[in-house]
């Protein structure tokens, strides 16, 4: 059950009227079989967070928190989340 904002440095609690929502498949390793069949996993950001910033996953890193920046350029990863 997603409790308050995705982004470490927010502590919004969870309110389903607002803010934006994530869903990303569970990342397994390749000798691993998936935890259930949906293997997804939910994010949160609160409105203000989802104004600035935006979740993306990379095989590398897992679910990352990136920085929204004007004019396109959205590269800058801010921090990566651990996902269980």
């Amino acid at each position: 059950m997603i409790d308050k904002c995705a982004n470490s440095d927010c502590s919004v609690q969870f309110d389903s009227k607002q803010g934006r929502f994530y869903r990303f498949h569970k990342a397994c390793a390749e000798n691993e079989a998936p935890a259930n069949a949906h293997s997804v996993q939910h994010f949160w950001l609160c409105d203000r967070c989802a104004e600035t910033h935006k979740l993306q996953f990379h095989k590398d890193h897992g679910v990352a928190l990136r920085l929204r920046l004007m004019g396109g350029h959205e590269n800058f990863l801010r921090s990566a989340i651990v996902a269980a």
